[in-house]
C-alpha cells in the first residue's frame, strides 16, 4: 500500500469526504481544466482469467478530458493542429502525472501521453496515457553469451532477472551505478556473470549464490570459500596502453565475516606479440586491509614484481565499499588505488610504479574477475578522458538514481534466447514464462516480483472493506476454468550442452586506409540465432592470417607490408542482425585494413526437450482432470526449474479460487496492485476473506470519485465434500446402448 500522512488517513475515515485530484502535463498544472479522468490498472497474462493474479505485467492507462481556458476552447488550445505554444503540453510523448485522494491527492500515475483527440465544435480534448512501460518501447538488445558452455563450472551465465535488469538499464532505469560513457567492460553481477558490455569467455567455480540482503545496491554475487570463483571477459573495446589517458577498473563489494581471506582480483592480459602477454593483477584483500598490484609475464601474480598499499578501514565487515584503480603510462606503469567506504569520502592512495616497457601501445585483450568470500556487484573497466578525482567521478555518486527493484534470481540461464520486439515485449514474455509480475509504481519506479510472491498465503491485510461502510457492491465468481490440476511445463534443458568449436565470419573488403586519428566502421551481417562473437584483436607478427578473432592491420596497402598491431583500437558491438566493427587509428601514421575473421561458438547438441508434470489427485476426483500446459519460451532451462513452476501452477490452480469482481468501495487511494485486502460482507454473501488486488479502476467527474477493485482470493474455500449429495453420473445408466 502507498504511504499516507496522518491527515490523509483521517480524511479517509471522516463522515464527509472531500475528493481531490491533481494533474500535471509537461510539468504544468492543468488540474482546473480536467473535466473527468479514469485510471485502469490490472495484471495482463496468458494464464486463464481466473488465475491471472499469478503472473504478468501491469501497464496502467490514464484517460483525461480537458476543457479550454481563457475564453478559448480545448481543441483550439490543445488539439493536434493548435499552435505549438499551447498544444505541446498535450502532444504524444509529453510527461503526465496524476494523483487523487480524499482531502489531498496521493500519487497515482506517472507516464507519458499516447494520443490526443479533439472534436471540432466541442470543448473537450481527450487524452490517453501509459505509465513507464512507454520508456521501454525501444528494440530489445540482449547479449547472447556462450561462455558458460565452455565447461561444467556454472549454469549462471544469466537469469530472467538479469535480463530484465539489463533491459531496464538500457532504457535509463537503474538498479545500480550504470556503465560510464566510455565503458569497455561492464558486468552487473545481478543474477548472472555475463557481461552487459563485453563478452563472457570462460568461467570457473559455482557462481550460483546471489544475495539481496546486504548488497551494495541491488543484488550481489558471492565468491568461493578458499578457491575464488573466476570469470574471464573480452572487452567490447580494446584500449591501447599509453594511447589513452588511462584505464579505470572499479567494483563494489561487501566484506563478509572470515571463512578465509575476502578478496577481489582483477587480472588484465596485455598482448605483446602473438602468444605472449603481460599480466596486470590488481587485488583487494579486505581481510588484511591491503591492495596489491603486480605486473609481469607470468599469469601467477605472486611470480611478478609487485607493490602493496595498506588501509585498516578496508577490513570493515558488512559495509558497501567502492574500489577503483587508475592505471596509466607515465614513463612507467603508474597505479593509483582509491577506496570509498560506505557513504564516506574517497581515500586516495599514493601512486605506485612498476616497470612494464614492453606494454607500450599493447592492447587489453582479456580481463579476469575473481571473487572469494565476499559479495560484489557492478564491475567495470572504462577509459575516462581524465583521472577521476571527485566523489562523483570516482563512485558516480549523485550522477544516477535508483528507480527499479527486482527479487532474488531464481532460475539459471546458460545461454540467452534470441529476442525480438521491444524491451517491454521481452519483459512481458519473461514475466509470463516465469510466473512473475512486472509493473511501474505510481512514483514511476519499476518493481519485479518472482512467482514466490503469490505462493505464500498472507495472514494479514493492509486494509479492510466492509458492507457496513466501504463496500458498495460485490460480485463473486467461481468457475472451473480457474481449476488446473494437471499441469505440464515444457522446457529445453541446456544442462548437458557444451561448446563444440567455432564458426567463422569473414569480412573481406577492398583494402581500406585509416588515417591517423580517424575511425573506420564496418558492418557485418550475423544470424539471429548465432552467439555473440568476441571483439577481435589486431593480428600480431608471426600469426597466420587465418587466426580467428583477428583484424589485419598493415602499414601499407600491399598484402606483403608489415603488420601494425599497436596503432588501432578495436571495438565491436552487436545490434539486431548486424555486427558493428570500429577501428580507431590512435597512431600517428596512416594504416590499412585488410579484413577480419570473427568467430562464434557452436553448441555440440540441441538442448534436450522435457516435460515437467504436477497433478493434484484430490482435485481431480472432485473436478475431473483439468489440464494446463505452460511454455517457458526458453527463459527456464533446467528440468528442476520447470518442475518448480509446474508445482507452483498446480498449487495455485488445484481448486478454483473465487474472483471478487466489480467490488465498488469507498475510494481509497492507498490501495495498489498486489495488495492484500480483507473483504467483509454481512448483508448478502456472508463473506470474510483475504484477497489479492489484481485490478483497480478509478474515475473522477463532477467532484465525485469512484473506485472498483477486482480481487482474487488468497486461498480456496476448502476442498469439496458433497455432504449429503449423490452426484448423477455423466451418462444416464438407464439409457440403451447407442446404435
Amino acid at each position: 500500500m502507498k504511504e499516507a500522512t496522518a491527515v490523509q488517513v483521517n480524511a479517509l475515515g471522516a463522515s464527509e469526504r472531500q475528493p481531490a485530484h491533481a494533474t500535471r502535463l509537461g510539468g504544468q498544472d492543468v488540474t482546473a481544466q480536467v473535466e473527468s479522468w479514469s485510471l485502469d490498472q490490472s495484471y495482463g497474462t496468458d494464464l486463464p482469467d481466473a488465475m491471472r493474479a499469478y503472473s504478468g505485467v501491469s501497464s496502467a492507462q490514464l484517460g483525461l478530458s480537458l476543457v479550454g481556458a481563457g475564453g478559448q476552447s480545448a481543441p483550439a488550445l490543445y488539439g493536434p493542429w493548435a499552435p505549438r505554444a499551447t498544444s505541446d503540453v498535450t502532444r504524444p510523448g509529453q510527461s503526465v502525472t496524476h494523483g487523487w485522494g480524499v482531502g489531498s491527492p496521493l500519487p497515482a500515475f506517472r507516464g507519458s501521453l499516447r494520443s490526443r483527440s479533439a472534436e471540432s465544435g466541442g470543448d473537450l480534448v481527450q487524452l490517453s496515457a501509459l505509465d513507464g512501460a512507454e520508456r521501454l518501447r525501444m528494440p530489445a538488445r540482449v547479449p547472447r553469451p556462450e561462455g558458460a558452455l565452455r565447461g561444467w563450472g556454472t549454469s549462471w551465465a544469466a537469469s530472467p532477472e538479469w535480463v530484465v535488469d539489463h533491459l531496464l538499464r538500457n532504457a535509463g532505469i537503474y538498479t545500480c551505478p550504470p556503465p560510464r560513457p566510455d565503458s569497455a567492460l561492464y558486468v552487473s553481477l545481478h543474477g548472472g556473470i555475463a557481461a552487459n558490455i563485453g563478452y563472457l569467455e570462460t568461467t570457473s567455480g559455482g557462481w550460483g549464490e546471489w544475495y539481496k540482503a546486504g548488497a551494495p545496491f541491488e543484488c550481489a554475487a558471492e565468491g568461493g570459500w578458499g578457491t575464488p570463483y573466476q570469470a574471464t571477459y573480452v572487452p567490447e573495446s580494446m584500449p591501447l596502453f599509453g594511447r589513452t589517458a588511462g584505464l579505470w577498473f572499479e567494483f563494489w563489494a561487501v566484506n563478509k565475516p572470515p571463512h578465509g581471506d575476502s578478496t577481489v582480483e582483477i587480472q588484465s592480459s596485455w598482448s605483446l606479440v602473438e602468444g605472449r602477454f603481460n599480466y596486470l593483477t590488481l587485488t583487494a584483500n579486505f581481510t588484511k586491509g591491503t591492495l596489491t598490484a603486480s605486473c609481469g609475464a607470468d599469469p601467477d601474480p605472486t611470480k611478478n614484481p609487485s607493490l602493496t598499499w595498506t588501509w585498516a578501514s578496508m577490513s570493515t565487515v558488512d559495509r558497501p565499499m567502492h574500489v577503483g584503480w587508475w592505471v596509466r603510462s607515465a614513463a612507467r606503469l603508474t597505479i593509483t588505488p582509491v577506496v570509498t567506504l560506505g557513504s564516506g569520502d574517497p581515500f586516495t592512495f599514493n601512486d605506485g610504479f612498476l616497470d612494464a616497457p614492453t606494454m607500450t601501445h599493447s592492447a587489453v585483450t582479456k580481463v579476469r574477475f575473481g571473487l572469494n568470500n565476499a559479495h560484489a556487484e557492478c564491475f567495470q573497466m572504462s577509459t575516462p578522458p581524465t583521472r577521476p578525482t571527485t566523489t562523483a567521478e570516482i563512485t558516480q555518486r549523485g550522477t544516477w538514481q535508483r528507480t527499479a527493484a527486482l527479487t532474488r534470481p531464481a532460475f539459471a540461464l546458460r545461454t540467452l534466447p534470441a529476442v525480438k520486439g521491444s524491451a517491454w515485449d521481452v519483459i512481458t514474455e519473461i514475466a509470463r514464462a516465469t510466473l512473475s509480475t512486472a509493473e511501474f509504481l505510481p512514483n514511476g519506479q519499476f518493481r519485479w516480483n518472482s512467482y514466490a510472491r503469490w505462493a505464500t498465503t498472507p495472514a494479514t491485510a493492509g486494509v479492510t472493506v466492509t458492507s457496513a461502510r466501504e463496500l458498495g457492491s460485490l460480485t463473486l465468481t467461481e468457475e472451473i476454468d480457474a481449476c488446473r490440476n494437471a499441469v505440464t511445463v515444457t522446457v529445453a534443458d541446456w544442462s548437458s550442452v557444451r561448446a563444440s568449436g567455432l564458426e567463422n565470419l569473414t569480412d573481406s573488403p577492398a583494402v581500406t586506409a585509416i588515417a591517423a586519428g580517424t575511425t573506420l566502421v564496418r558492418t557485418i551481417p550475423i544470424q539471429e540465432t548465432a552467439a555473440d562473437p568476441r571483439t577481435p584483436q589486431c593480428l600480431q607478427t608471426g600469426a597466420p592470417v587465418t587466426t580467428p578473432d583477428r583484424v589485419i592491420i598493415r602499414a601499407g596497402a600491399a598484402a606483403t607490408t608489415d603488420l601494425d598491431p599497436r596503432s588501432v583500437e578495436t571495438s565491436m558491438r552487436r545490434e539486431g542482425g548486424l555486427l558493428t566493427l570500429s577501428l580507431r587509428n590512435r597512431g600517428t601514421a596512416t594504416v590499412y585494413y585488410h579484413g577480419a575473421i570473427l568467430s562464434t561458438i557452436k553448441a555440440d547438441r540441441e538442448p534436450a526437450p522435457y516435460r515437467a508434470s504436477a497433478v493434484h489427485a484430490d482435485s481431480q476426483r472432485a473436478y475431473g482432470v483439468q489440464e494446463y500446459e505452460h511454455d517457458v519460451r526458453g527463459w527456464v532451462q533446467t528440468l528442476t526449474a520447470a518442475q518448480t513452476l509446474a508445482n507452483a501452477l498446480r498449487d495455485a490452480g488445484a481448486y478454483p479460487i473465487p474472483l471478487l469482481q466489480s467490488v465498488e468501495i469507498l475510494p481509497d487511494p492507498r490501495i495498489e496492485l498486489g495488495d492484500v485486502v480483507r473483504v467483509r460482507d454481512t448483508t448478502g454473501a456472508q463473506l470474510d476473506t483475504l484477497a489479492w488486488v489484481i485490478g483497480i479502476k478509478a474515475s473522477g467527474s463532477s467532484g465525485r470519485i469512484t473506485q472498483t477493485l477486482t480481487l482474487r482470493g488468497t486461498k480456496a474455500n476448502g476442498a469439496p465434500t458433497d455432504t449429503g449429495l449423490s452426484p448423477d453420473p455423466p451418462v444416464d445408466p438407464t439409457a440403451a446402448p447407442p446404435a
